[in-house]
């Protein structure tokens, strides 16, 4: 990830830190707005990231699936014991009892994004842990089992990726689309930052998905993420490979 992709953030709505609470410390974000979430995961969706949201304790985001049924609980279990979560949501129309409604719900179903040490994880992974029955790492397959845990190891996300992610997660728009590798066709190698509209900020790969223009933000062996609509204007290229 390109190094400028680092300056300061839009506060981060879903993002949870119970260092900071209700209004958790704000310290290098430009803005510590808070949109009302209208669903079940609404406690979870507090704003900001704390500002010590560094490697000081070696901590790293890692990818966590909850079985079918368990995400909020997660989160409850997660947040109790004083871990950073992120749960990416979207809005969706759905048809209810013969009715259109706009539901907000989980953009990745059934995966939370923690924020811990390897050693702080295996409290709720790893047996005896209670939550270790329906709680497992999202694995890297493309990495060496380990020989300690006679497993792949768990996919972990750079800090300055994860708050791209972020960024382009919070934006209100059900036009954000989750792209699954083949139907990703990027246009060049250009990284590229979105510097105008909703997605400001945003650093990724221009691509076309649904017909249209839009800046893609890969997570390596999780998702490939993708803005509404960006118009050439609106994109600046910051490197090109």
């Amino acid at each position: 990830m390109n190094k400028e992709s680092k300056k300061h953030t839009p506060a981060l709505p879903n993002a949870d830190t119970r260092r900071g609470g209700k209004n958790p410390s704000c310290a290098g974000l430009t803005s510590c707005t808070s949109p009302e979430v209208q669903s079940n995961y609404a406690e979870n969706s507090h704003t900001g990231v704390s500002s010590d949201c560094v490697h000081k304790e070696k901590k790293q985001w890692f990818v966590l699936r909850a079985t079918y049924g368990r995400t909020e609980k997660a989160l409850g279990v997660l947040q109790t014991a004083n871990v950073e979560t992120y749960l990416p949501m979207h809005n969706v129309v759905k048809e209810i009892n013969g009715k259109r409604k706009l539901v907000h719900e989980p953009l990745l179903p059934n995966i939370i994004f923690a924020y811990m040490t390897r050693e702080k994880s295996h409290e709720f992974v790893k047996e005896p842990a209670i939550t270790a029955k329906w709680l497992k790492y999202y694995t890297d397959k493309t990495k060496p089992v380990e020989k300690e845990t006679g497993k792949n190891p768990p996919v972990t996300i750079p800090d300055n990726e994860m708050l791209n992610f972020i960024k382009l997660t919070s934006v209100n728009s059900e036009h954000i689309m989750v792209l699954p590798p083949e139907r990703c066709h990027f246009k060049s190698g250009d990284l590229v930052r979105v510097i105008d509209g909703a997605f400001t900020g945003v650093v990724g790969r221009v691509g076309r998905a649904a017909g249209q223009q839009r800046v893609i933000v890969v997570l390596e062996g999780v998702c490939n993420v993708a803005t509404a609509y960006i118009p050439n204007d609106f994109i600046q290229i910051i490197e090109t490979f």
